[in-house]
């Protein structure tokens, strides 16, 4: 008996107790889990706020109302305010379409080069004396550059002076006999009236003063001739000095104090040519070759963006200025001459230069288009 109720009880353990099971429908209530998946929540949500593009403040530009100036002009032409923010939005989008749509027809690479360049130098044969200037020197028209050995000159002006001054005393001398002269023959004349003297006097006093007369225009052409030895002479003078023939800056100093200077070329090579090199900054421009199969993209007018190579982030507004009528036959290519629309000292001759030429008319015409549409 005893073993058959242990055996009961060893059995009645075995059974499961339904009474004390809770029915539940969801997972069980974890606490730490719901704290970790709110404080991973919460860092989703700021780094969202702080590095994810918003497009709040399009929504807001979207959204901003109409001033009154708008309003005013809604009344006055009967516009909706959906109609006048379509219209808003065709304008903005075909301001947009012309800046987007200018495009580069052509790049091409050239060089800054001076209209106007001049290598100064003197039309006498003179040992170089002085010189007044130094690179990078900027000079103005008609200044001295240099001057040259003026005593020969000198002397042959003084020359001419003194032979001016003398055929004006000889002219002097003539007027003064002529003078005498007219007096003689008039009174010639009264007395030959009154037969107090013979015909061949009265002739002889006619006939001087007719050679002093033609003596005169003598002396007087005399003169003539040596005021123009003075102006010779004093122009001569005036060579010893060297002046610059325009505004600009001095490049090159060529010669030194000492040397010899000839307006011709020297076979010996001891004599120097000229003296300096100015340009005139204010004629640079860009000298560009285009290939022959490229010229039909470039014209006289066309918008040109240059950038130098010493400065490749400044955009210089250009223009070219025409497209010179002959091509280079070994070269294949065509010169164009592109005009800077500003100075700026940074420019200086022969930089490198990338030019850009704009299609501005074709992109004009694809803007028109696209808004017409």
């Amino acid at each position: 008996m005893t073993t058959a109720k242990h055996a009961t009880l060893e059995l009645s353990k075995l059974t499961i107790d339904r009474s004390a099971q809770v029915k539940t429908t969801g997972v069980e209530l974890n606490l730490s889990g719901v704290l970790i998946l709110t404080l991973l929540g919460s860092s989703i949500f700021f780094v969202s706020q702080y590095f994810l593009p918003s497009s709040a403040p399009n929504q807001a530009n979207q959204l901003k109302p109409i001033d009154a100036t708008a309003l005013n002009e809604l009344n006055k032409q009967n516009v909706t305010p959906s109609q006048f923010s379509q219209q808003l939005s065709e304008k903005n989008l075909a301001a947009k379409l012309s800046t987007a749509t200018e495009q580069t027809a052509l790049d091409a690479s050239g060089h800054i080069v001076a209209r106007r360049v001049a290598t100064v130098s003197s039309q006498v044969t003179g040992k170089l004396n002085r010189l007044n200037i130094e690179e990078g020197q900027q000079v103005k028209q008609a200044d001295i550059l240099a001057e040259l050995d003026d005593k020969q000159a000198t002397i042959a002006y003084q020359l001419a002076l003194a032979e001016l001054s003398s055929k004006q005393a000889s002219y002097d001398e003539f007027i003064l006999l002529f003078k005498q002269q007219t007096q003689r023959f008039n009174r010639n004349k009264s007395l030959a009236s009154q037969q107090l003297i013979s015909q061949q006097l009265l002739e002889d006093s006619e006939f001087r003063n007719a050679q002093l007369t033609i003596q005169i225009r003598n002396k007087q052409s005399l003169i003539h001739i040596a005021e123009q030895r003075v102006e010779l002479a004093k122009y001569q003078l005036s060579q010893h000095k060297i002046r610059a023939p325009f505004d600009g800056v001095v490049i090159s100093k060529n010669a030194q104090v000492g040397e010899l200077i000839s307006a011709g070329s020297s076979g010996g090579g001891f004599i120097r040519t000229g003296v300096a090199t100015i340009v005139d900054m204010t004629s640079l421009e860009i000298e560009v070759e285009v290939g022959e199969s490229y010229i039909n993209r470039v014209y006289a007018g066309q918008k040109v963006i240059a950038k130098l190579d010493a400065y490749p982030q400044w955009k210089i507004n250009s223009e070219v200025v025409a497209v010179i009528p002959t091509a280079d036959r070994q070269k294949a290519s065509i010169k164009v001459r592109v005009k800077l629309l500003i100075t700026d000292p940074r420019i200086l001759p022969d930089m490198g230069v990338k030019v850009s030429f704009m299609n501005t008319v074709a992109s004009s015409h694809k803007t028109t288009e696209i808004a017409s549409l």
